[in-house]
């Protein structure tokens, strides 16, 4: 268990100052700040739920973001990377459970 948690907290951070490095140069450092706070706990919750999934969600989003932050403004950018980890994330819970029912 202690292994787990010190994995998750390495995601948490790791997410988080991920987030902060896309995020700075759209938002100022206050609201940059409470994005990646958010970002990394909602990441490590979903880690506990689907382990190694959390973080392909999250680079989808990522990825999502950067790709049409190129694009478009800022909101549209966020606002995909947020349905691009949505879907990613429900996508990955009906994995784990079709897996744990044929198990």
């Amino acid at each position: 268990m202690d292994f787990l948690l010190v994995v998750a907290s390495i995601i948490v951070a790791g997410s988080a100052a991920g987030t902060f490095l896309v995020v700075r140069t759209d938002l100022r450092r206050g609201p940059a700040v409470a994005v990646s706070a958010g970002t990394g706990l909602v990441v490590g919750l979903l880690f506990f739920l689907v382990v190694y999934l959390a973080v392909v969600a999250y680079l989808a989003a990522l990825f999502a973001y950067v790709i049409v932050r190129r694009l478009w403004s800022a909101r549209v950018a966020a606002l995909t990377g947020l349905a691009a980890f949505g879907a990613v994330a429900v996508a990955s819970v009906a994995v784990f459970a079709v897996a744990l029912s044929t198990m």
